[in-house]
């Protein structure tokens, strides 16, 4: 099973726009300096944590699409080589 860095790894590759891994922003310092120093840990972790979950659903949610669209381009691709493959057969066999 791949991890939420493999896919994210995947899709960039792909070409697939994906958002960037959550980082503490400067104005989350600010409102931190504020808060008691006990409330101080628990509010960065939980708000960090929160956005890093939102990040790894959002990557896990463009990786099915992503999938789903690549499987269905192998299908249709496969399906045209089939017939592709028909038509020469049966263009071949009538002249021979």
């Amino acid at each position: 099973m791949l991890t939420t860095d493999q896919k994210e790894t995947i899709l960039r590759r792909a070409g697939v726009a994906v958002p960037a891994f959550p980082s503490r922003r400067p104005s989350d310092q600010q409102q931190q300096s504020d808060a008691e120093p006990i409330l101080k840990g628990r509010m960065l972790a939980d708000g960090r944590q929160k956005a890093v979950e939102h990040w790894a659903r959002t990557i896990d949610a463009l990786f099915v699409e992503y999938s789903a669209a690549r499987a269905a381009r192998s299908l249709r691709d496969a399906e045209e080589a089939r017939q592709l493959g028909a038509l020469r057969h049966a263009a071949g066999g009538s002249t021979a």
